[in-house]
């Protein structure tokens, strides 16, 4: 099995939807057209670098991918990193394509000098604890009603 991490590209839009709707964490699922909107958004304003998304093939296969922000808080020095997602196809999981991905997302950081990474997740904390990550204070939502 050969995993390969590149950047995301508007041709990957089908494969990703896909694993989108698995990473569902709202009251309902994303639909296509806002999917595209929000893709649209990340990939044309790749040159700010504020939205990183990377997209893992298995095979040359569209299997996973990771979105993170890159910014300045006002509370810590330097630029700090957010993954705001990473999901990994239901049927490739534990072959090792989460850990690229991660693995893509600290080399980008300490290429750009970002100092701190975070994660925030409900669903699989060890994920994250055995690449070295700290838990630190509570994660919180509010879905608003906007009708």
């Amino acid at each position: 099995m050969s995993i390969s991490i590149r950047r995301g590209q508007s041709e990957d839009a089908t494969a990703l939807f896909a694993l989108a709707r698995q990473y569902q964490t709202g009251r309902e699922a994303i639909g296509r057209d806002e999917f595209l909107v929000a893709l649209d958004n990340i990939l044309r304003h790749r040159d700010q670098e504020a939205n990183v998304l990377f997209v893992a093939e298995l095979d040359g296969k569209v299997v996973g991918y990771s979105l993170m922000t890159v910014s300045r808080l006002l509370h810590a020095p330097g630029l700090t990193a957010h993954l705001q997602e990473i999901v990994v196809d239901e049927t490739t999981r534990g072959h090792g394509v989460g850990d690229r991905l991660m693995q893509a997302n600290e080399h980008y950081c300490m290429g750009r000098g970002v100092r701190q990474l975070s994660a925030s997740t409900s669903r699989i904390g060890s994920f994250y604890n055995h690449r070295g990550f700290e838990p630190m204070g509570e994660h919180y939502r509010k879905i608003l009603d906007l009708s």
